[in-house]
């Protein structure tokens, strides 16, 4: 599985102003807890799961050990205070994901297939979505631009005898309207009064 990201070839630290690759050299519990000064199981146990917040874990570890990149990682997470590890995520997870985009990898060549799949529908869903309201728009301007062609056209008396019409049929609807609500009103107080 991770050979097919091994087209990222190297990852930006700003904490080093250094360029870590993040496959290549492979390291093993062992040594990087040697290196970091903590106990094999701490590094397994405590400390990868916060690396797997900030980075897809096949960035992170192989078959072979972990990766240059996870070994960064560490050695950040080694700087910061416990209480601070959450924010840490949140700003090492945005650092880094922007050097995965200009690599070429988006979050989504890292998910499960399922996952990816899932995503790609909801895309093409919401591209469609997106066109047909794009087409709506369009129609409706269309609509606009000859209402205001049509306007145009009509003399100031067509267009008050028009308005008039208009208000007319407005005020029937709304007596029409009001009266059917007050009729419904009046029978429902009715029927509760005998029942």
């Amino acid at each position: 599985m991770a050979e097919q990201y091994t087209h990222i070839s190297e990852v930006h630290s700003p904490h080093t102003s250094s360029t870590v690759p993040s496959t290549g050299a492979q390291y093993t519990a062992k040594q990087l807890s040697e290196e970091l000064d903590i106990a094999s199981p701490t590094l397994r146990t405590r400390w990868f799961p916060w690396l797997v917040k900030v980075a897809p874990e096949q960035l992170l570890k192989t078959d072979n050990g972990y990766t240059e990149f996870a070994r960064t990682l560490f050695r950040e997470l080694k700087e910061i205070d416990p209480s601070e590890r959450s924010a840490w995520v949140v700003d090492a997870k945005h650092r880094y994901s922007q050097e995965w985009e200009s690599a070429g990898v988006i979050e989504g060549e890292l998910m499960p297939e399922s996952v990816g799949g899932t995503l790609a529908t909801i895309n093409t869903q919401n591209t469609s979505a997106e066109l047909a309201i794009q087409a709506e728009l369009e129609q409706l301007e269309g609509f606009i631009s000859g209402i205001q062609q049509a306007e145009a056209n009509f003399s100031e008396a067509e267009l008050a005898t028009f308005r008039a019409s208009g208000a007319h049929r407005g005020i029937a609807r709304f007596k029409v309207e009001t009266q059917a609500e007050i009729d419904t009103v009046n029978l429902l107080r009715k029927k509760r009064m005998e029942g």
